[in-house]
């Protein structure tokens, strides 16, 4: 059995029209500045999320679009709470990152609605967190690949929603 090993670059360079921009950009992939070992020396703070609208609830669940800081910048999120008292510990929730919608397109309680609903229902808080520059949140829209400020803004995303009182910070998923 043979072992196979891709490195950031060669996995790129199977996406047609990226190799040459992510080889020239970093050739080395360990200097990305997404490569997993800087990702990690950075900080993700997160903030208290901040209630911005209050939505139509669900069947048995709370929703509102809230913010929280990343990187200096307001990102605005959608927040599900199941309704009721919480499980001892605190509800299980889930950092819900969606796919890439061009800015101009997204809307923070758009798209998505029925799988945190269906999340909701079960009993797991979800937050659907804008990308920077995209709804009404703060930044420039950089583009799903080479902005590491989009993951900054998912990790700023949990750190924030393991501070709400709601939530169980050990029973966190993304």
């Amino acid at each position: 059995m043979s072992r196979v090993s891709l490195t950031l670059a060669a996995l790129l360079s199977l996406l047609p029209g990226v190799s040459t921009l992510a080889q020239s950009a970093y050739p080395d992939a360990s200097t990305s500045p997404l490569s997993i070992a800087n990702e990690r020396a950075r900080s993700y703070p997160g903030s208290a999320l901040t209630v911005r609208q209050t939505l139509t609830s669900g069947s048995n669940y709370r929703r509102w679009v809230v913010s929280y800081q990343s990187d200096g910048l307001r990102i605005n999120a959608l927040l599900t709470v199941p309704d009721g008292t919480p499980p001892a510990g605190g509800w299980p929730a889930i950092v819900f990152n969606h796919g890439y919608i061009p800015p101009e397109q997204y809307r923070t309680a758009e798209r998505y609605v029925a799988y945190q609903d269906a999340f909701a229902r079960a009993g797991f808080v979800t937050l659907k967190s804008d990308y920077r520059g995209h709804g009404s949140s703060q930044g420039e829209a950089l583009g799903g690949y080479y902005d590491p400020g989009y993951t900054a803004d998912v990790l700023n995303a949990a750190a924030s929603l393991r501070k709400d009182s709601r939530v169980n910070p050990g029973r966190l998923g993304m």
